[in-house]
């Protein structure tokens, strides 16, 4: 049965590339490790103000996190959501349950921290909450798709 609604597979490697490099220099720039011009300073911002300065020493820095996510969804999405090189309904199924598992593991994951953290590190949390359900899927997919791989060499 043909799936619907997915990239074909040479976007995969695409996918990952882009989100593997937006996370990295997310997450350098988030942590003070890597200061790049503002790329993003020129787009207005239509609801809300473009300035965070209280987030670090005064200096705006929403504009590059901005690009980072969604550069990160981007390239998640179509990391996520593209074909396999062959396609069928075992790799549908795969598909299905992984993003189940994902669901349940972000919304569990979810709970522990509205019980667990308050005040403004759990404003962090949420931050790293936006993009959690795509990576744990596409953790689960990969690595369930690789021990697939490995056990039917096995038993070749």
């Amino acid at each position: 049965m043909p799936t619907r609604y997915l990239f074909p597979h040479r976007y995969k490697l695409l996918g990952l590339g882009l989100a593997a490099v937006a996370l990295v220099l997310g997450l350098l720039e988030w942590y003070n490790l890597l200061h790049l011009p503002h790329l993003l300073a020129w787009l207005p911002s239509p609801i809300g103000s473009a300035d965070l300065p209280d987030l670090v020493n005064g200096r705006q820095v929403r504009a590059n996190h901005d690009l980072y996510a969604i550069v990160l969804i981007g390239g998640g999405l179509l990391a996520a959501c593209s074909r396999e090189k062959h396609e069928d309904e075992y790799i549908a199924q795969l598909r299905l349950e992984s993003l189940l598992w994902a669901m349940y593991a972000y919304y569990a994951l979810l709970v522990l921290a509205f019980l667990l953290v308050s005040g403004m590190p759990f404003f962090e949390v949420m931050t790293y909450a936006m993009f959690t359900p795509l990576l744990l899927f596409l953790v689960r997919f990969h690595v369930v798709l690789f021990r697939g791989a490995k056990a039917a060499m096995h038993a070749e």
